[in-house]
């Protein structure tokens, strides 16, 4: 190895001294100051693989040794101070852990005939209100609930109600598919438009949609949110 590399090295641990140094006489400012060492000797790299003479050095090679050698160590120390600047302690854990065992999940409101809710849509809300609440028992023991809906479209756009954004779920959060209102004298389901309804900007709707439920207790999810709960399990006998 020659006399240049020896002098190389001899630097290089000559800067790892001194920043040890620095690091044992003032941990607070030290983050700061390894920051501009570190950028200091990142931009000396970069000039000196162009010139190394402009960084005082013979040799691209040596620019490598010193200048990344100080980045890297600059970092290697910067990255400690902070892990005794910050420790996180079993304690912490636990308290944060303890605090979010303590917050009780938020209740579901039960959905009712009168019940109103709003959304943001536009520049202004759509508001949904459910004028009435039915659960009609048909043949074969099943149910039929259906819900009288006022849409009114407050905003200066058109409104769409559609089944990606409206969904009534079961007691295990699956989807349930509209299936009409029951006609006794057809004997069957009425197939609705419900999902096709379009609501002119500041006019309001009347619509109706039905499903063919069980007797257990059912969600209403809008836009991704479970907005009510519908119990029907009350209608056992």
């Amino acid at each position: 190895m020659g006399s240049g590399s020896t002098f190389s090295f001899t630097r290089f641990r000559s800067t790892v001294a001194i920043l040890r140094i620095i690091v044992e006489l003032n941990k607070c400012r030290m983050e700061t100051a390894l920051r501009i060492i570190a950028a200091l000797s990142l931009v000396a790299f970069v000039v000196g693989m162009f010139n190394p003479k402009t960084v005082k050095c013979s040799s691209r090679g040596k620019v490598a040794l010193i200048f990344m050698g100080i980045f890297l160590v600059s970092g290697f120390i910067g990255a400690s101070l902070s892990e005794e600047t910050n420790p996180v302690t079993n304690e912490e854990v636990t308290d944060s852990v303890s605090q979010k065992a303590q917050e009780k999940p938020k209740e579901i409101p039960v959905l009712g005939k009168g019940s109103v809710y709003t959304m943001d849509y536009a520049n202004k809300n759509v508001q949904i209100t459910f004028a009435n609440i039915k659960v009609n028992r048909i043949p074969n023991n099943g149910l039929n609930l259906v819900f009288t809906l006022h849409i009114k479209n407050n905003s200066n756009e058109q409104f769409f109600i559609s089944n990606s954004g409206w969904k009534l779920l079961d007691s295990d959060k699956v989807e349930v598919e509209e299936s009409g209102i029951y006609e006794p004298m057809f004997g069957d389901f009425a197939p609705g438009m419900f999902f096709f309804t379009v609501v002119e900007p500041n006019i309001g709707k009347e619509e109706k949609v039905g499903y063919s439920v069980k007797e257990e207790t059912y969600y209403l999810s809008i836009d991704g949110k479970i907005i009510a709960k519908i119990p029907l399990d009350a209608h056992k006998k």
